[in-house]
């Protein structure tokens, strides 16, 4: 339960990064493209969120950086190279699976694709600040945690 919490606490951080420093980011690289595709297709979008809408919104997201963290927590020990490099390549392989979802719904609805493309690369720079972040602070979060369930490599 202990490690849990420290989990638990470590996405409610990388969150907050996610959206500060992240959202710094997108407002010059992301935003203004995909804001444009959501623009010229008005008619798809749900520009209108009400409180549910975003509580959602904010569920879904922790649960992705959730789910990533989790699937580090367990791969970790198995994997070579410091804690930033085994990060990354979970990170690397979580955006790998959003990326493939993401290209399967661009090509079932008919959605504008250049919207997709510029979420997919928006999820690649999200993945890479996250991933970094998480490296750099698992340990912080973890330090005196038990230890994990297969010797570590390295």
């Amino acid at each position: 339960m202990k490690v849990a919490l420290r989990l638990i606490a470590l996405v409610v951080v990388l969150n907050v990064i996610r959206y500060l420093v992240g959202g710094a980011i997108e407002m010059y690289l992301i935003f203004p493209r995909l804001f444009g595709e959501m623009e010229k297709h008005a008619g798809y979008f749900n520009t209108d969120f009400s409180r549910m809408d975003w509580i959602t919104s904010y569920l879904y997201n922790f649960m992705v950086w959730w789910i990533a963290v989790w699937v580090f927590h367990m791969a970790r020990p198995v994997l070579s190279g410091g804690t930033v490099a085994r990060s990354l390549k979970v990170f690397g392989i979580m955006w790998l699976f959003f990326a493939s979802i993401s290209g399967v719904y661009m090509n079932h609805y008919s959605h504008p694709g250049a919207f997709y493309l510029y979420n997919v690369f928006d999820a690649a720079l999200m993945f890479l600040l996250v991933g970094v972040a998480n490296g750099l602070l698992y340990p912080l979060f973890m330090r005196g945690a038990a230890p994990a369930c297969a010797p570590e490599r390295t």
